[in-house]
């Protein structure tokens, strides 16, 4: 019989306790490479393809039978840190990171709506994009999205349903579905 990966070179077992700490640790990397890449295949797409059809790709998926909060949350976090090292554009990050938490969040099962929308500013037009849920900001920091007016609205036609559909309840001023 072959010696397991994680058997040292004397021929003892490593303790159970630090086999399950090296799966941890290794699943936590594999997500954090697996959402830089998320983040990284969605600025490609705003590169070569309009938001409609980056949308309908970032949708096709089967949605899970029960959202996981849990990992939405560590998915979120990771998603920000990688936009922190890597910024999209000086003036925010809110476009792929949004873009990447749709794609996230309708694979873990939640109903989201992702939103475009625009306020006037000094001089100009402000822009932000971001998720919601039954009408409820989804992972958004803050109350920054309050002033907008919304422009674009994805996917319309299951507005209604899903506006209609789970219960938010806000957590450390992040919404997650209960």
């Amino acid at each position: 019989m072959g010696r397991h990966f994680l058997e040292p070179d004397n021929g003892r077992p490593i303790p159970s306790f630090l086999n399950g700490i090296v799966i941890r640790f290794t699943k936590k990397y594999w997500t954090v490479l697996w959402v830089g890449l998320v983040v990284l295949w969605v600025r490609f797409l705003l590169h070569v393809k309009t938001l409609p059809l980056v949308l309908d790709q970032l949708s096709r998926c089967s949605l899970a039978e029960t959202p996981d909060a849990q990992e939405m949350g560590k998915l979120a976090y990771y998603v920000d840190r990688w936009l922190q090292l890597f910024p999209y554009n000086r003036k925010g990050n809110c476009f792929p990171r949004a873009l990447a938490l749709y794609w996230f969040a309708r694979r873990l099962g939640y109903p989201v709506l992702f939103r475009c929308g625009v306020k006037k500013g000094i001089g100009s037009l402000d822009g932000h994009a971001w998720l919601t849920v039954c009408g409820q900001p989804f992972y958004e920091p803050g109350r920054h999205w309050q002033g907008y007016t919304v422009t674009f609205l994805y996917p319309q036609d299951s507005v209604v349903s899903a506006e209609q559909g789970l219960s938010p309840r806000s957590q450390n001023d992040r919404t997650t579905v209960s």
